[in-house]
């Protein structure tokens, strides 16, 4: 496999530390240059690092190969068993260009030998802090509208928002309409069995009527925070696999149910059949406001294709937590049964609005 490293601005840089690994073993190597790897069935972790830069990482899609159909075609079953147990029976992109700063996924399924494979955005690697001080400075060079005035509380269910959460005080009496150009809204991205936490900034670069584009139109949204698409999934599952409107919606009520069959148009690009309901309500405290929110619960199955061969009926469940309130899902959780990889799970969650 050639591994190379670009940064963010398509400018490449070679000789960085580089570090492929599976279930088989490790190799390491030197950007702009060819490693050897096991092959497996099981992903090839990616890692790439220079001074001065953010990781570059990566997960390689392992895939079965022509070999194994043949095997199988041929009535070698025994053979397909030993190739797949040994690895031969899969293969990984053999030429791929990681991104420092970027975690991307690189499939073989949608791979030829010799030719480049530039991956999908996953998630941002970029350090924390890093994407706070690039946010603060942002939020300085946006003017801040005038507070509005105080108002007595009025009697209801919701308790207020509290006062250590001015961004949300303010979202909350505007609704969506109050996000502005050069605000930002932070999630976290968390892996259901690792816990590993992975920042992942929804950040409003324009406005155009009824519309907000988010990180340079990767995602658009309608002013009442329905979805309108979503070319760069950031967030994991909630984008990879979001139907065409999102997981939430205006005017919810428990007790409602919808069904949604859909191809979705990023990530795996696999074919969802799912049903939904609104199973009632709760309390979740996003930054430290106290919000009422609707839980939609959604269960079906998700067709994904294994390598050349047909689709694989995969079960797939979702809770997705929407906020009337902020007009958005605040927390999202999803898991499905990946084909020889096991359970995926991941959940994620609203921190905080930077503005």
């Amino acid at each position: 496999m050639k591994v190379e490293t670009f940064t963010a601005k398509g400018e490449t840089l070679v000789g960085a530390d580089c570090r492929l690994s599976n279930d088989k073993g490790s190799a390491s190597v030197l950007s702009g240059q060819s490693a050897l790897v096991r092959r497996s069935g099981g992903n090839l972790m990616m890692r790439c690092e220079l001074s001065g830069q953010p990781a570059a990482t990566g997960q390689a899609v392992s895939r079965a190969n022509a070999g194994l159909a043949g095997n199988i075609l041929l009535g070698g079953v025994l053979g397909a068993a030993v190739d797949v147990g040994t690895g031969a029976a899969y293969t990984y992109p053999t030429w791929v260009r990681l991104v420092f700063g970027e975690d991307r996924l690189y499939d073989r399924g949608d791979h030829r030998d010799n030719t480049v494979a530039a991956g999908t955005v996953v998630r941002s690697n970029l350090p924390a802090t890093a994407e706070r001080k690039e946010e603060s400075a942002v939020v300085a060079a946006t003017p801040v509208a005038a507070p509005l005035p105080a108002s007595p509380p009025a009697p209801a269910p919701t308790p207020p928002v509290a006062a250590s959460s001015p961004a949300l005080a303010a979202a909350k009496p505007q609704g969506p309409l109050a996000l502005r150009q050069g605000n930002s809204l932070e999630y976290a991205l968390i892996d259901g069995f690792t816990q590993v936490r992975t920042p992942v900034h929804y950040r409003v670069d324009r406005i155009d009527g009824d519309r907000i584009l988010f990180n340079q139109g990767a995602r658009i949204e309608k002013a009442d925070g329905q979805l309108v698409s979503v070319s760069s999934p950031a967030g994991g599952l909630f984008d990879s696999a979001s139907p065409p409107d999102g997981w939430g919606r205006p005017a919810l009520a428990p007790g409602m149910r919808w069904r949604s069959e859909y191809t979705a148009s990023n990530g795996e690009k696999a074919r969802f059949e799912l049903d939904a309901s609104v199973v009632g309500t709760s309390r979740l405290t996003v930054d430290g406001a106290d919000l009422t929110v609707q839980q939609i619960a959604y269960q079906g199955w998700m067709f994904a294709a294994v390598g050349n061969g047909p689709a694989q009926a995969l079960p797939f469940k979702a809770t997705a937590y929407y906020s009337p309130d902020m007009a958005r899902v605040v927390r999202f959780e999803a898991e499905y049964r990946r084909v020889y990889l096991g359970m995926a799970r991941e959940t994620l969650e609203l921190v905080r609005v930077w503005r």
